[in-house]
């Protein structure tokens, strides 16, 4: 089972053609708010006391969001939305409770889609995980999931990128949707 929840995310960073990593460290502090009350829409617990770094903007329903935040290939903290081309850059979302279990099961979607700061879309996943909404996965490796992404190549004065995405139960009316935005440099 492992294997194929691994399987979907090579299959799905080899889809995604799209982002520039250029991780910063050092004593800049990365941005990080915690939601002490959610609004609008989500006016409920679903963010309540969740962290949500890189200036990701997220929404939930029916789930509680731990943490969301951007790492590098190597599983380090972003503190700029930044990479360079040909580098990953991956979406961490942790949740805190979530998704329906069915038999020790979890039933989810995930779709992604790049678009440039012109408007144009570079990538649309429409479900990832699509191929495994008969068997599902095991409930314990749907409490943290990563949305990867890697652009190949850019236009010239096309370096800003927005990823839109959205994960969902696909036995229950439960998801985290959102955006967020970065730069590719050479």
């Amino acid at each position: 089972m492992n294997n194929t929840i691994n399987f979907f995310l090579i299959v799905l960073t080899i889809t995604i053609a799209s982002c520039k990593f250029s991780c910063n460290m050092g004593n800049e502090k990365e941005p990080t708010k915690t939601v002490v009350k959610s609004g609008g829409a989500n006016d409920n617990a679903a963010l309540s006391g969740a962290i949500i770094k890189n200036d990701i903007e997220i929404e939930a329903t029916n789930v509680k969001l731990k943490e969301a935040y951007l790492v590098d290939e190597e599983g380090s903290p972003l503190i700029k939305n930044e990479t360079k081309i040909g580098k990953k850059i991956y979406l961490m979302i942790e949740m805190d409770t979530g998704w329906t279990k069915i038999n020790g099961k979890s039933f989810i979607g995930a779709s992604e889609r790049i678009s440039t700061s012109a408007g144009r879309v570079v990538i649309d996943a429409e479900d990832i995980f699509k191929e495994n909404e008969v068997e599902g996965f095991p409930a314990s490796k749907t409490k943290t999931l990563n949305l990867s992404a890697i652009i190949t190549q850019a236009d010239p004065g096309l370096e800003d990128f927005t990823v839109n995405f959205r994960v969902w139960d696909k036995r229950a009316n439960a998801e985290v949707k959102g955006k967020y935005k970065f730069r590719a440099l050479p």
